[in-house]
């Protein structure tokens, strides 16, 4: 029985039993590429019964000894055998099917190189700021606008607008051409506004209660009343 038979022969007390054997002759087939336990299984219940035979074995008739083989399937295990029977006559594979493992040695790591670093830096203390000031601050102190945004928002406009037309109401002398000007209070009142002659403040508040008032020349500036 191939290498399983050979292990049978010595009848001193070292003999393997018959279940000792039938497992070995199991491990070796199932270290046959392509054969699982099942497949195993089926070679031990049928005439491949050990490697050597399934070495020596036809293609057709392994396939049909064995349920699901096909030729070619037959013929793939047939070579993986031999490969196998091959590397247990070398020496490179054991009886059991495990491959033998090669001691190394271990390799012995290098000191690490040892470099001299130059001395630390002095390290800069860091610049301190005596200010929360920003650009964004100085921006605005540059326009003379300390609050809010540089443009007449649309809220402000409508007070104006509405302030100026209470003016003209109450007998505020008109600053535009009379002859040009609109008869609608409010819209006399706007298009002054849009001619840049009202002499206005706006005043800004912020949460904190400190405001800020802003020339409304300044504020026209940069904001468009078409």
């Amino acid at each position: 029985m191939g290498y399983v038979a050979m292990s049978k022969d010595n009848e001193n007390d070292d003999a393997m039993s018959d279940e000792e054997v039938a497992d070995l002759a199991a491990t070796i087939l199932q270290n046959i590429p392509g054969v699982g336990p099942k497949t195993a299984e089926k070679l031990l219940e049928s005439e491949f019964s050990d490697l050597e035979k399934v070495v020596n074995a036809a293609p057709e008739e392994l396939a049909e000894a064995i349920p699901g083989f096909s030729v070619s399937k037959a013929e793939e295990v047939i070579s993986a055998a031999k490969q196998l029977h091959q590397d247990i006559a070398d020496g490179t594979v054991d009886p059991s099917g495990k491959a033998k493992r090669s001691k190394r040695k271990k390799v012995v790591e290098p000191d690490p190189d040892i470099h001299e670093l130059p001395p630390a830096q002095e390290i800069k203390e860091s610049e301190i700021r005596t200010t929360l000031e920003t650009g964004l601050d100085r921006e605005r102190e540059k326009i003379g606008v300390l609050a809010g945004p540089k443009w007449l928002t649309r809220f402000e406009r409508a007070r104006i607008v509405g302030a100026r037309a209470l003016q003209i109401s109450m007998g505020a002398p008109i600053l535009i051409d009379a002859k040009k000007a609109p008869k609608s209070l409010f819209a006399l009142a706007e298009t002054e506004l849009k001619d840049g002659r009202l002499p206005m403040t706006v005043r800004r508040t912020l949460p904190t209660g400190e405001y800020f008032d802003i020339s409304l020349s300044t504020l026209l500036k940069n904001t468009r009343l078409d």
